[in-house]
C-alpha cells in the first residue's frame, strides 16, 4: 500500500513532467489539461476509488453551469479567450469546449485530493441537501447569459469582468466562508500552495504554447514573470485563491458535514 508521502511525490512530479511536455511538443490546450488534471485526478481515483462518485457529481453541478455562465462572459469581455481548439464549434459562439473540461477536471482534481488527504473521504459518503441551492444559483447565471445572448448581448459587456467577477464568485464567499468557519484556514493554505505550484505551471506553460490568451483592456495591471506575462487577477484570483473558495463551495454545498 503507498504511503500519503509517495502520493505527494507523485503529484508534485505530475504536473513538473506536464509543464515539460508542453514545452517542448508544444501541445495543445486539450493535451495539456489531460495532463495537467486528468491524469491525476485518475491517480487519486485509483488511490481511493470510494471518493470519485461524489467528487465527480459536485464537480459536475458546479463546473458546467458556472463554466456556460462565466467563460462565455470571459470570452466576450476578452478577460481570457482560447484561440485555437480541436474541437469545430463554440459554446454560443465565442468559448470553446476546452474551458470546460478544464473546469470540470480542475474542480474534480481539487476535491479527490482534498478528499483524499484532508477529508478523510470514503465511499457511501452522502451529498448535503444544500446542492440544491448551488443548482438554483448556477441555473440562474446560466439562464441570464442566455437570455443576454437573445435579448441584448451589450448586457454581456462587463467593465473588468475579471475582477469583478473574482470579488463576487471568489474572494467574498471564501472571506464569508474562513469567517464563519475558521477551523479550514490551515488545511486551505496547505491546500492552496499545491495548486498554486500547480496552476502557475499551467500557466506558463499555456502562455508558452500560446493556448490561452488575454485580449481585453480592463485589467487592473499585468504581471511579467520569467518573461510570461498575464493579468494581475490571473495571480490573485485564479492562482491564489480560486481552489481554495471552489472547496469552500464544497464544503458548504456538498459536504456532507456542514448539512
Amino acid at each position: 500500500m503507498k504511503s500519503p508521502k509517495t502520493d505527494i511525490a507523485v503529484l508534485i512530479c505530475i504536473p513538473i513532467l506536464a509543464t515539460l511536455v508542453t514545452f517542448i511538443f508544444r501541445t495543445n490546450l486539450f493535451i495539456s489539461i489531460i495532463l495537467f488534471f486528468a491524469i491525476p485526478s485518475a491517480y487519486l481515483a485509483s488511490r481511493n476509488p470510494g471518493i470519485f462518485k461524489k467528487s465527480f457529481t459536485f464537480a459536475f453541478l458546479l463546473s458546467i453551469p458556472l463554466s456556460l455562465c462565466i467563460d462565455a462572459l470571459a470570452a466576450v469581455n476578452g478577460s481570457w479567450v482560447v484561440p485555437t481548439s480541436v474541437f469545430p464549434f463554440k459554446f454560443f459562439g465565442v468559448a470553446t469546449v476546452e474551458v470546460y473540461l478544464y473546469g470540470l477536471l480542475w474542480v474534480l482534481y481539487a476535491v479527490l485530493f482534498y478528499e483524499h488527504f484532508f477529508d478523510k473521504g470514503r465511499k457511501g459518503d452522502r451529498i448535503s441537501p444544500h446542492i440544491k441551492s448551488l443548482r438554483y444559483l448556477s441555473a440562474a447565471l446560466v439562464l441570464y447569459v442566455c437570455m443576454a445572448f437573445v435579448i441584448d448581448r451589450d448586457l454581456l459587456y462587463i467593465p473588468f469582468f475579471y475582477l469583478v467577477s473574482g470579488i463576487c464568485l471568489v474572494i467574498i464567499p471564501l472571506a464569508l466562508f474562513l469567517y464563519r468557519y475558521p477551523v479550514f484556514i490551515r488545511r486551505y493554505i496547505i491546500l492552496g500552495i499545491y495548486f498554486f505550484f500547480v496552476l502557475f505551471l499551467f500557466e506558463i506553460a499555456a502562455i508558452y504554447a500560446g493556448q490561452w490568451i488575454f485580449p481585453g483592456p480592463d485589467f487592473i495591471g499585468f504581471i511579467n514573470l520569467f518573461g510570461f506575462q498575464f493579468p494581475a487577477e490571473e495571480l490573485i484570483i485564479w492562482m491564489v485563491a480560486a481552489t481554495a473558495a471552489l472547496l469552500s463551495y464544497y464544503e458548504f454545498f456538498a459536504d456532507d458535514r456542514l448539512a
